[in-house]
């Protein structure tokens, strides 16, 4: 029996970030890249309408608050989980995006299989934090 491939939303300003993801994603047999949104101001209605299973959502982008609208997404489709890449690992940061109702907390600079793994893990159901990330954490 095949198991259906992982649905992924990206939402990310950084068309490098974001076409570098796709690229990694597309090459994996495991996972299925839905689109990708530059801003997160149509992320809630986006998501209603791709039903992705993973949303890839960046901390730092013009227009909407990215805590905002996941915190929206979360109460409003439950189902998606997320995972929020940032190039910034701080404490405050990482509560606010799991207070928020992120799944996991994936810093850019671990690369894109840490980013992989991140979102085989939440689409499992299972809360994951970047190698970095966990560290950060510790020290505090």
């Amino acid at each position: 029996m095949k198991i259906s491939p992982i649905s992924v939303l990206c939402v990310d300003d950084n068309d490098l970030v974001a076409e570098g993801l796709r690229i990694k994603l597309t090459s994996a047999e495991d996972f299925h890249w839905i689109g990708h949104l530059a801003t997160a101001e149509q992320l809630v209605e986006t998501a209603y309408r791709l039903q992705p299973q993973v949303v890839l959502l960046d901390i730092d982008m013009p227009g909407r608050d990215p805590f905002q609208a996941l915190q929206q997404l979360s109460e409003l489709l439950p189902s998606v989980r997320v995972v929020m890449l940032s190039g910034y690992v701080q404490h405050g940061l990482i509560d606010r995006a799991i207070e928020s109702g992120a799944w996991g907390y994936v810093s850019k600079h671990q690369g894109a299989d840490s980013i992989l793994s991140a979102i085989r893990q939440v689409a499992q159901g299972e809360f994951t934090l970047g190698h970095d990330v966990e560290e950060e954490y510790r020290r505090h």
